[in-house]
């Protein structure tokens, strides 16, 4: 009889851990405390209008890279339209002047020369470092913990000529980056590129991906991927158990045997694999029993990505003429919270995702990031009626901004909807609203926490809270090794099923 595995969580680690075990043979089951699949990786439908909440840009998009070969393990790529975007986004000054960071290398270098002839090494530096990255091929067949020493010399032979960019690039962050840049509205673009704390690389890359049309845009958004990957995992056998939240792990003799759910119910297992949010397996699920020093440093010390306050709002008209990612400044401050306060308002409008809204008629958002993510969560449990006036209050101030940047506007608007971090911590459960998990800075570098933990068999994590640095990549990755380290505990061959 195959080894029964639950898995806590399916969001897209536990998707992909869940696919990859039920195709080694595994009877796998997920327990996944919400009614849809796919944690952050989500959508929702207000009205005629479907609310996108996840997907920028999905490394892996395009087969001139290696991340498409692990997606075509789950689904099929090729029955994906993909918008691969001319400009990553348009980045506009206080006296109207406009830079578009544009995804081809040539022209975008075009563009900064244009802007400020007088950061020329500058821009050289910065074009022939992403025009390098394009042709970074990092092997990713085999989980790291479990390669052979072929695979890893392979591994180390394909990164040696770019072990000087990332020893220079990982260790300065993009806001620091931006400033060695003399135009100050090439430093407001390059400081805008992601988040300002994170190495100045990882931009590098992204652009390099963009280039080379492998990072863009699924069409049909968060949720109708996310299902896609569910999809495959039932039809490859795997249970999924919905509106379950999961309260204990079970552990006996050292050793993970199951799970409790919030009614009572338990459930046995031969393997347990959480895929859910890193604090509350550690310290609610596991009771604390089970850390180690480097979780309690990370938890103590590191860096998460923030949470945030997302509006959307269904307009009756088109904005084809506005880009489709717009950082402008405002006339005065837009108040968030009373620890967050904007001077310049990113907005996306979704024109170029036709299923998000009716013919003629556009989805506009902004992902507007906080950390007092103590406020909203106390203004929900408390003072309800003030919560819902907040919120009232920012829907209004944006329908207000972009009536006076765009015109026609006010009038047209037939859809507001309002997550903030009491709305991200209650769907998500993550340690303090994060969107992402632990944030990739010059001081984590590329490290990754255990899957492990000490003095539990039989027991693996995977997901944003072990695999540092955020993305839909990294989340299906740390699935798919969770899977490969089972594999090998088993003795057993890791391999992939071919999709029927």
């Amino acid at each position: 009889m195959s080894k029964k595995i639950i898995i806590i969580g399916g969001g897209m680690a536990g998707l992909s851990a869940g696919a990859y075990l039920q195709m080694n043979g595994f009877n796998t089951e997920i327990f996944e405390m919400n009614g849809v699949p796919g944690g952050v990786c989500t959508s929702w439908k207000r009205g005629e209008y479907t609310v996108d909440w996840c997907i920028h840009w999905l490394v892996g998009s395009g087969s001139s890279d290696s991340f498409y070969a692990r997606w075509s393990e789950l689904i099929d790529m090729a029955d994906i339209e993909v918008v691969d975007h001319a400009e990553y986004a348009v980045v506009e000054d206080e006296t109207g002047n406009r830079f578009h960071i544009y995804t081809d290398l040539n022209r975008l270098e075009d563009e900064m020369m244009a802007i400020s002839p007088v950061d020329f090494p500058k821009i050289r530096e910065f074009i022939d470092t992403c025009k390098n990255l394009v042709h970074l091929e990092m092997p990713n067949e085999q989980s790291m913990e479990v390669a052979n020493l072929w695979f890893k010399m392979k591994w180390l032979w394909k990164m040696l000529p770019y072990f000087g960019v990332f020893g220079k690039y990982s260790r300065i962050s993009t806001v620091d980056y931006a400033q060695e840049f003399k135009n100050p509205l090439l430093r407001k673009a390059i400081a805008n590129l992601f988040e300002p704390e994170i190495p100045i690389l990882f931009c590098m890359m992204t652009l390099a991906w963009m280039h080379k049309k492998a990072a863009g845009y699924p069409i049909g958004g968060s949720m109708n991927f996310a299902r896609r990957i569910a999809d495959r995992f039932e039809a490859l056998g795997g249970k999924i158990h919905y509106n379950c939240r999961v309260e204990k792990i079970g552990v006996e003799n050292g050793r993970a045997t199951g799970i409790q759910l919030a009614d009572g119910a338990t459930h046995p297992a031969d393997y347990v694999v959480s895929a859910a949010d890193g604090h509350s397996t550690l310290f609610d699920m596991l009771g604390g029993k089970f850390t180690s020093p480097k979780f309690e440093e990370f938890y103590r010390r590191g860096d998460t990505f923030p949470s945030l306050v997302f509006v959307a709002l269904g307009i009756g008209r088109s904005f084809h003429a506005t880009p489709h990612s717009y950082l402008f400044p405002l006339k005065s401050a837009f108040r968030i919270d009373p620890k967050t306060e904007l001077k310049d308002l990113y907005i996306r409008t979704h024109n170029f995702d036709p299923t998000l809204a009716p013919f003629g008629k556009t989805l506009v958002s902004t992902m507007i990031e906080t950390r007092n993510w103590e406020y909203w969560v106390d203004l929900q449990r408390n003072d309800p009626t003030r919560y819902q006036a907040e919120k009232q209050r920012i829907a209004d101030t944006l329908i207000n901004i972009l009536e006076d940047k765009l015109g026609n506007v006010r009038d047209l608007v037939e859809m507001t909807d309002v997550t903030t971090p009491a709305t991200i911590i209650g769907f998500t459960n993550n340690w303090k609203g994060s969107f992402e998990g632990w944030l990739l800075t010059p001081d984590t570098g590329f490290t990754q926490l255990p899957s492990t933990l000490p003095g539990l068999e039989r027991f693996y994590m995977c997901g944003h809270w072990v695999a540092v640095g955020g993305g839909l990549p990294t989340a299906m990755m740390s699935g798919r090794n969770a899977a490969q380290l089972i594999c090998a505990q088993e003795r057993q061959r890791f391999s992939i099923q071919e999709r029927v």
